[in-house]
């Protein structure tokens, strides 16, 4: 059975709307990258330790509106997930650096996501020539992608999403058991 016709036998995503689109399956899906990824911006990101969990992956940056409404909400959402088998990684974008991410979580009070920045694109890319390698396009600030227990990127929700709601527990529940 090929990949596409085993991705149509799986049951349907929840509905699951952002205030710019929904969010929609990949097919076929991609496996994450099995060595760590090192960023200009000094994180690292390591998919293969995050194996059995479902990751969600935000891409954002502190001068993006949305993304400003939006990461309270994941913020609050991970302080749900604690003890769980799901994560989030907020994967800023900007040039200013950590400190920059730092400063803007201090701010907006946010105390359960972890600071990882990406400034040149080496995770995800916006430019289509993909200077820096990137993994995931970003056709949107935010933008969040899924990835399954088994490693495999899934799905995508672009723009800021109602991460706080329990349409979103029910994504990740479905992500879960994916």
């Amino acid at each position: 059975m090929t990949q596409n016709a085993q991705a149509a036998q799986r049951r349907p995503p929840p509905a699951f709307y952002s205030y710019d689109g929904q969010y929609t399956q990949i097919v076929p899906e991609r496996q994450v990258p099995t060595k760590p990824i090192v960023t200009a911006g000094g994180s690292t990101i390591d998919f293969q330790r995050l194996r059995g969990r479902v990751v969600l992956i935000n891409f954002w940056a502190t001068w993006c509106v949305p993304c400003v409404y939006e990461m309270p909400l994941l913020d609050r959402l991970q302080a749900k997930l604690k003890g769980t088998k799901a994560t989030i990684l907020p994967i800023a974008v900007d040039d200013g650096g950590k400190s920059n991410v730092e400063a803007f979580y201090k701010q907006h009070d946010l105390t359960h996501l972890a600071v990882i920045v990406d400034p040149d694109q080496q995770v995800g890319y916006f430019d289509a020539n993909n200077p820096g390698g990137g993994i995931f396009p970003l056709y949107a600030l935010p933008i969040t992608y899924a990835i399954d227990p088994n490693g495999l990127i899934v799905g995508y929700i672009p723009g800021a999403a109602p991460w706080d709601s329990p349409s979103a527990m029910t994504l990740i529940s479905y992500l879960k058991s994916h």
